[in-house]
């Protein structure tokens, strides 16, 4: 039996758990911006916070089925907003990955390859390892850029027929990379998979709900996106597009029984283990924020989101030991810089590299990493122009302070 002092000592640990932050500080974690919630999601989350709330109209058995609230629209409506015939719900963008690629190892067993391009996510590769299969990059142009060249695809692809006798199962193209946030467009590497029959799956984590894609447009055949990172949504949750010639290895559907009972689950799809674990607040906060999501993906409010990032930029490089990592000008707000101008000061000042983020979060800005003063990441997407202009200021600021060159 658990005795009080237990108890007591749990209440003091997680009863009054908080972020001490408020609404009055910037967030520019670059991970956390576009995950952003609405106000609407944020009424909808406290009504589904509770576990499985969202499934107390559930009466098919499977959570895109769900007429109450609208589930079933809600993923007609992603069709038509992305351009592809499907969607299904995953636990997150790096799940959809690891699906899309053990149903192609199920259509496809004789092809073992995935072509991906070098700065794609981790889960990328782990995707890829967990399905038995085997990696082959796209390079890239190197610092300071990390640019990937389309053209390098029907390169690799060819190199790999030639080796293995065998055309790829997966093509992947990071639409936005986690790193730098170089915008890879699709258009030509969705070309070249079209020329060869291969199947393309472009990883739109960082930028589905942020930059408007069209998957037919693209000739994409799977499309992953991030309902956390990118789509003002509680998470984890992620989407799973794809055409309807895909449906039946996605889409598989549980065919055992028991030996004893006879059960069946004949509703159930195998790759989602029934359904994705986004039974309340996941959801419901994703669909709540969608609107908003088509809104500010509209031409004028991505460029005004470019013009912002592109701001700070602009103010911040000229300055010696700052460096802009990544392709300028640029199109998704995520940037990485390298910062030896901080690196060197972190050296003498009795914080080390925590001191960078002490500075920033004094003046109200958060979300830099801990320790770290070699280099920044950050992002400036959904800022005001006024808190785009601080962080800027601050930025400058800091240095000016302990810059006596």
């Amino acid at each position: 039996m658990v005795n009080t002092e237990f108890i007591n000592e749990l209440e003091q640990k997680y009863s009054n758990l908080s972020r001490n932050i408020n609404e009055e500080f910037i967030n520019i974690h670059p991970i956390q911006r576009g995950g952003i919630l609405t106000p609407e999601a944020f009424k909808a989350l406290i009504a589904y916070g509770d576990g499985y709330s969202l499934c107390d109209n559930c009466l098919k058995g499977r959570i895109d089925m769900i007429e109450n609230p609208p589930v079933v629209e809600f993923l007609n409506d992603l069709t038509k907003f992305f351009n592809i015939e499907k969607f299904l719900l995953t636990g997150a963008a790096r799940e959809s990955k690891k699906v899309v690629m053990s149903a192609l190892s199920k259509k496809f067993p004789k092809r073992r390859t995935v072509i991906v391009d070098s700065t794609a996510h981790y889960t990328t590769y782990l995707a890829i390892e967990v399905n038995n299969l085997k990696v082959k990059e796209v390079p890239n142009s190197g610092f300071p850029e990390f640019k990937i060249d389309p053209t390098d695809y029907e390169t690799v692809i060819n190199k790999i027929i030639e080796e293995e006798g065998e055309i790829p199962l997966l093509v992947v193209l990071t639409h936005v990379d986690y790193k730098y946030g170089n915008y890879n467009d699709p258009r030509q590497v969705g070309e070249t998979c079209k020329k060869y029959d291969i199947p393309f799956l472009l990883n739109a984590a960082y930028s589905g709900g942020i930059i408007p894609i069209d998957c037919n447009e693209f000739n994409v055949d799977f499309i992953a996106c991030s309902g956390h990172k990118s789509m003002a949504a509680s998470g984890p949750i992620g989407l799973l597009g794809f055409k309807a010639k895909y449906s039946e290895e996605v889409m598989e559907m549980s065919k055992i029984s028991g030996n004893l009972t006879s059960k069946s689950f004949p509703n159930k799809m195998c790759s989602f283990m029934g359904c994705p674990p986004v039974y309340g607040a996941p959801l419901v906060t994703l669909m709540a924020s969608f609107p908003s999501v088509v809104k500010r993906t509209q031409e004028s409010r991505v460029q005004e989101e470019s013009n912002k990032i592109n701001y700070v930029i602009d103010h911040i490089k000229k300055y010696k030991g700052i460096k802009i990592l990544g392709t300028l000008p640029k199109i998704h707000p995520l940037t990485s810089i390298k910062t030896e101008i901080f690196e060197k000061i972190a050296k003498n000042h009795p914080r080390r590299g925590f001191f960078l983020r002490d500075e920033f979060k004094e003046r109200g800005i958060i979300g830099m990493a801990p320790g770290i003063s070699k280099e920044m990441k950050f992002s400036t997407y959904g800022l005001t122009w006024d808190q785009v202009k601080y962080f800027t200021k601050v930025f400058l600021d800091i240095i000016k302070k302990y810059d006596n060159t």
